[in-house]
């Protein structure tokens, strides 16, 4: 199964991650979890500056 969290600027950086981290935990069931954005670069409510294409 693939899964994409989608984050925009603003986005709740806790919210996000750790929803990703909780479902990367079913990787051994075949799950695939991704963070993504329709854009290169987002700027998180608190200032964290993520870039979702990254390895």
């Amino acid at each position: 199964m693939d899964i994409a969290v989608l984050i925009f600027d603003g986005f709740n950086e806790l919210d996000s991650f750790i929803a990703a981290g909780i479902l990367n935990r079913m990787k051994d069931a075949g799950w695939n979890v991704q963070i993504t954005s329709p854009s290169p670069c987002v700027t998180s409510m608190n200032g964290v500056q993520f870039n979702p294409s990254s390895p």
